[in-house]
């Protein structure tokens, strides 16, 4: 019986190099899934303010991503009125882009193969860092300096709403859903959530 040294390394140089390429289409597949949960976080976002506007009777809503007063990772969605709004609808709308963005994110959280792919992994992290985000940037920087004009939990102060619970719901949320994250062993854009 002959053996062939120099076919078989052949042969199995070209099945390690086909599961390499498997596995790295896989890693591709994920990052560009994550990436189109990243941007449809932020999308879900400025819907909800969107359809919220909507709901107040607002003509030409305009989402834009990325917004004016930020790099890639935020939007903004703005509208033309008739009437003055009330503060509650100010209120209303102000919120309602944390709130679409955060049952969203809970609706994936509940769906384990939701939750596991590339898709909702960024889905939910972009979910987490905007309402950390928001809650970071309320408490760090001042309406008016350097041309900042604030962002959802500012202008949901400035329309009688209490800035302090809105705040501490979206941490307290994020922080519970990391740590069903970490129990249901749900990777937050492909790592393991240590509490």
């Amino acid at each position: 019986m002959k053996v062939h040294i120099g076919k078989g390394l052949v042969f199995l140089t070209g099945l390690a190099l086909s599961q390499a390429a498997l596995a790295a289409s896989k890693d591709v597949e994920r990052a560009a899934g994550a990436a189109a949960g990243i941007f449809a976080g932020i999308y879900v976002h400025e819907l909800g303010h969107a359809a919220a506007f909507r709901a107040a009777g607002a003509e030409e809503i305009r989402i834009r991503v990325p917004g004016t007063q930020c790099s890639l990772l935020c939007g903004e969605t703005q509208a033309a009125w008739r009437m003055p709004l009330s503060l509650a609808q100010g209120r209303m709308i102000n919120a309602a882009g944390i709130i679409a963005s955060n049952l969203a994110a809970e609706l994936m959280l509940q769906h384990d193969s939701s939750a596991r792919s590339g898709f909702g992994q960024g889905f939910i992290a972009t979910n987490l860092y905007s309402n950390a985000a928001h809650v970071f940037t309320y408490y760090t920087k001042v309406r008016g300096r350097n041309g900042y004009r604030g962002n959802d939990i500012d202008a949901y102060e400035l329309t009688g709403g209490n800035p302090h619970l809105l705040s501490a719901g979206l941490i307290a949320y994020s922080v519970y859903t990391l740590h069903r994250a970490r129990k249901k062993e749900i990777p937050i854009l492909f790592m393991r959530v240590p509490f």
